[in-house]
């Protein structure tokens, strides 16, 4: 388990995050917005009074359709344990792992890092959207504590007064609670539990308690009025549940939002306790390439990813992504093709497992998840738009994130990027390299020269 400030020192030394005096204009959500557009490093706001300190993009990545050395599931990687240039599904296997059920209970209580303070809520300083009145918290946590165990799910909050929140938390997490009950806010928790939380929720996979997931043996937790919550939490807010609300919204959602049925609660905050010099993770909401989108794909990524290689009996998937970059609205998987229609049979599988999205590119297994520009490449030289874009009739259920869609109904799409396996190997073109694009002539030439020189190259290191 990775303490969520141990998670910040990692990026800070492979230099991807950064830290900043925390300015009382603009509003730290401008500046999150920014370095999230330039495809910056994580941002961290050091602030000077009580108010706590806050980052930015810490789950987010950048744009894959740039070349860079880092990528949108590297920092979440690092945060998880899994390695410092963390491979792709590597990141999802861990994610997929940690909401495994579990035979037998195996929790581990240690010592709470925060400590009680007299502070309010609205004195720890949680940043105030542009143009919006109330301060908000997210990338929260929500605590239920039952007889059967505790249950988790993801909050986005605002600070009405003081001492009250209105909360948005999923229906499915409602069940567990009435009217004057104690719950417990957790901001500032380890990777895993926030990952974890995350793929329950979009998977509608809340109804167990948390002890009964793998998460629930990986992180250690402490006991709350709320039930456990994560021992290294930077702030823990106990609370109980004042009111329900009617559907009241902000025009800014959390991304979760938009997958599952929320319900808005008021809950009076009755104990804060914090960590010395606290810091808590936000996301400006809305924003491309945000945290909170990033956790969705990789959730729903890792759910779908291992969904279909449990399906076959073979694991035939050498990689499934959800680029947040379009807005999760398009699929690509690379995969073996078993036999002939299988590419068809894999696309009507993701479409019956998600919603969520209304394309689904198939590539072959050697292309790599890291060049989504080589995913388009071999769009443009694999797919004949006569034979390989396939498209469903116009009546099939609107996919509910593209931004494009306005009816309840739509086509469905499936491009198959991938040789035919039918194809005799001499109608293949070969992968073409740096090297093989000079005659060999002229490349014995070249290393005869360095020779000369007195360099003992290859020539992959030449060119």
């Amino acid at each position: 388990m990775t303490a969520f400030r141990t998670h910040l020192e990692f990026l800070r030394k492979t230099d991807d995050c950064c830290s900043l005096e925390r300015p009382d204009s603009p509003s730290p959500q401008v500046i999150a917005s920014e370095a999230l557009r330039a495809d910056g490093p994580a941002v961290r706001l050091t602030a000077a009074d009580d108010r706590v300190n806050l980052v930015s993009g810490v789950y987010g990545g950048i744009d894959q359709l740039s070349r860079q050395e880092r990528y949108p599931w590297t920092r979440l990687g690092i945060g998880l344990g899994v390695d410092r240039d963390p491979e792709y599904v590597d990141v999802l296997e861990t994610i997929a792992g940690l909401g495994e059920r579990i035979d037998k209970r195996d929790v581990t209580y240690v010592e709470r890092a925060a400590t009680a303070t007299d502070r309010t809520v609205r004195e720890l300083g949680f940043p105030t959207p542009p143009g919006e009145t109330w301060p908000h918290m997210t990338l929260g946590l929500l605590s239920v504590g039952t007889d059967e165990g505790t249950y988790w799910a993801p909050l986005h909050g605002t600070v009405i007064d003081s001492n009250t929140i209105r909360a948005r938390v999923p229906d499915a997490i409602t069940d567990r609670f009435a009217r004057g009950e104690a719950v417990t806010v957790a901001l500032g928790v380890p990777s895993e539990a926030l990952a974890s939380t995350t793929l329950l929720t979009v998977t509608d996979r809340l109804g167990e308690p948390i002890e009964d997931r793998r998460v629930g043996s990986t992180v250690p937790v402490i006991p709350t009025a709320g039930g456990v919550v994560p021992s290294s939490t930077e702030v823990v807010l106990e609370a109980k549940i004042a009111d329900k609300q009617p559907d009241t919204r902000s025009e800014k959602r959390a991304f979760w939002e938009q997958l599952v049925d929320g319900s808005t609660l008021t809950l009076d905050v009755t104990s804060v306790f914090t960590r010395e010099n606290a810091i808590v993770p936000f996301t400006p909401l809305g924003v491309p390439l945000a945290d909170d989108l990033q956790l969705v794909g990789l959730a729903l990524a890792a759910q779908l990813y291992d969904r279909v290689n449990n399906y076959w009996g073979v694991s035939p998937v050498e990689w499934l992504l959800l680029p947040a970059a379009g807005r999760l609205g398009i699929c690509v998987i690379s995969t073996e093709i078993l036999y002939a229609g299988f590419e068809w049979q894999l696309s009507n599988f993701l479409f019956f497992f998600s919603d969520c999205f209304d394309t689904v590119v198939l590539v072959d297994e050697d292309t790599s998840p890291r060049d989504l520009g080589q995913v388009f490449g071999d769009i443009w030289v694999k797919a004949h738009p006569a034979r390989d874009w396939l498209f469903s009739e116009p009546n099939a259920p609107v996919a509910r994130l593209p931004t494009y869609s306005r009816d309840d109904t739509g086509a469905r799409l499936y491009i198959d990027a991938t040789w035919d396996p039918r194809w005799e190997e001499a109608y293949i073109a070969p992968r073409v390299s740096v090297t093989e694009s000079y005659p060999p002539t002229l490349r014995a030439a070249i290393q005869g020269s360095w020779g000369e020189f007195g360099f003992d190259a290859d020539l992959d290191d030449v060119l």
